[in-house]
């Protein structure tokens, strides 16, 4: 990777930090190899944080981005518009390994960044698409929007649900159906959206989605307050309509959101790193930067932040504890399937069944899974430190 990047030593010296932030003890002899949310100035709140700030609105929560992130410059005063460019999927190591194995994506990350290069953030816990994108749409820790991963055991409805197409994660119902249920979607988080609150301080939100996303039930969750909504029908259009949105909002004082999932669905399709996601990043990179040169893009008082939700990895080993005997005394003490995500998952157990639990994993399977109590995750700040939501 080119070494010319005017943040290269910032980048190096904030993964360091983030490599070496261990808020939680496990009883693992891997647990060192797991990166933790950095929530204070380093994690995807931060960056709501920073939005809510440069448009005049105080966000209830944790602080803006650290100003490492800007190269220790501050932005206070110079910024009228942001626009967030969110990349689903394409993490930050991934991004730099695209960088190092193509010169052309080099060159384009330098171009996209003023010459400043890419640095790090954290996700969120879970890092999932559900619990990341709940989390910049409202500025607030996963503990505390409740947000916790794509299947959630919801009492009011004595089931698990998936929260992404908020429909019970088991039988065949149609998405949405937990609004007809006396779930209401734009009830189901407890705080407000990011846009409500820039709305209710006069400043207008922009948002750019594929059109299968308007209307469902996620989109109803996370969009609340979203004055203009703006989409688009495949990955030609995506790029001209965003000239559009920033040529109408010129000099006018808002914020812009585009989200766009093709490395994220690429890298459950073929596997997280591999010439078809390299070709994608590539072909994204080229296209923004296109869009970026643009004069209506270019008025000296618009924030360009481009980030992902969370990264992508490969597992070329899966442990599949459903057809694993060894794993049966889990299985037997489950009240319901897994919860949260397959890479943080939430055991849901019958009472008097935990011991076991712990003993199976701890027996035959110390070298692949860990654990920790809920109460310990939470008051280490797994999922942020703020006042958990009550349910």
């Amino acid at each position: 990777m080119s070494t010319t990047f005017t943040l290269a030593a910032t980048a190096a010296a904030l993964e360091r930090r983030l490599r070496a932030y261990r808020p939680l003890a496990l009883p693992a002899a891997w647990a060192d190899e797991l990166v933790f949310p950095f929530y204070d100035g380093l994690a995807l709140p931060n960056v709501s944080q920073t939005v809510a700030r440069l448009m005049g609105v105080e966000l209830p929560g944790g602080p803006p981005l650290d100003a490492a992130v800007w190269g220790g410059e501050t932005l206070d005063g110079q910024i009228d518009r942001v626009v967030v460019f969110l990349t689903d999927g394409l993490g930050y190591l991934w991004l730099r390994q695209a960088m190092a194995d193509d010169p052309e994506v080099a060159a384009l990350v330098g171009d996209l960044t003023g010459g400043r290069g890419p640095v790090p953030l954290t996700s969120v816990a879970p890092s999932t698409t559900v619990t990341a994108l709940s989390t910049l749409w409202t500025g607030r820790v996963p503990a505390v929007h409740g947000m916790l991963g794509l299947r959630l055991h919801l009492r009011e409805i004595a089931m698990l649900a998936n929260i992404l197409s908020y429909k019970p994660a088991s039988g065949s119902h149609p998405d949405g159906i937990l609004s007809q249920w006396g779930l209401p979607a734009e009830q189901f988080v407890p705080v407000p959206g990011l846009a409500e609150l820039l709305a209710a301080a006069g400043v207008p939100t922009h948002s750019l989605l594929p059109y299968p996303l308007l209307g469902t039930g996620l989109s109803r969750i996370l969009h609340r307050g979203i004055q203009h909504r703006h989409s688009h029908a495949g990955y030609s259009d995506l790029w001209p309509r965003l000239s559009d949105v920033l040529r109408a909002t010129a000099g006018q004082r808002c914020y812009i959101n585009v989200y766009w999932p093709a490395v994220d669905s690429i890298s459950h399709q073929y596997g997280a790193y591999n010439r078809y996601v390299r070709f994608e990043i590539r072909q994204q990179l080229s296209a923004l930067r296109e869009v970026l040169a643009a004069p209506e893009a270019r008025d000296g008082r618009t924030l360009v932040i481009i980030l992902a939700d969370h990264g992508q990895t490969d597992t070329p080993h899966e442990l599949n504890l459903t057809t694993d005997a060894a794993a049966r005394p889990i299985f037997d003490a489950l009240r319901a399937s897994f919860g949260g995500e397959n890479r943080l998952p939430f055991l849901y157990l019958r009472e008097g069944t935990k011991t076991a639990v712990i003993e199976t994993l701890e027996r035959d399977y110390a070298d692949s899974l860990t654990w920790v109590e809920p109460a310990a995750a939470l008051a280490a700040g797994l999922f942020g430190l703020d006042t958990p939501y009550a349910e």
